[in-house]
């Protein structure tokens, strides 16, 4: 996540903390969601016009966020037809092993994360996942979600 904070509010589930960031060092927006709760899994749709929708098993929690309202106000889509090919965004969810909060052993995309032969960070793998797909969050558990194809006016590289 880079140094430009975009607007980010929400009138979900006070266990689900989202911020959007502008990347790092290259295009797009970067969406953090921490799931605090220890029972409840997130699914969010993630549309081209930034509308979300929030459903926790099942039950819609609200129509449209004020989450979505602000990233809307602050971004816009980049590659919104349907010639433009297939877009993906990277997901990046970390979760303790084995469901273990305490666990010294962090899991990225199910893989256990362990030092470099150098003892260095390993390499961090995203997956790619279709842009219009929606979201899962499971319980205890922090995603890094990056829109490379999101441009915004606050994000300039």
């Amino acid at each position: 996540m880079g140094k430009g904070v975009l607007s980010v509010a929400t009138d979900g589930s006070s266990s689900l903390r989202s911020y959007a960031h502008c990347s790092k060092e290259r295009e797009g927006i970067t969406l953090l969601l921490i799931n605090l709760s220890n029972q409840t899994d997130y699914v969010i749709s993630v549309h081209n016009s930034m509308n979300m929708k929030l459903t926790v098993k099942g039950k819609d929690i609200n129509r449209e966020s004020s989450l979505s309202r602000d990233i809307k106000r602050a971004v816009s889509w980049v590659g919104s037809t349907a010639s433009d090919g297939h877009l993906t965004r990277e997901e990046y969810h970390l979760t303790p092993k084995d469901g273990y909060l305490q666990s010294q052993t962090m899991v990225l995309n199910g893989i256990p994360l362990q030092l470099a032969e150098d003892e260095g960070i390993p390499k961090l793998d995203p997956v790619r996942v279709d842009v219009n797909s929606p979201i899962y969050i499971t319980h205890l558990s922090i995603a890094f979600i990056v829109f490379p194809n999101f441009s915004a006016r606050a994000c300039v590289v």
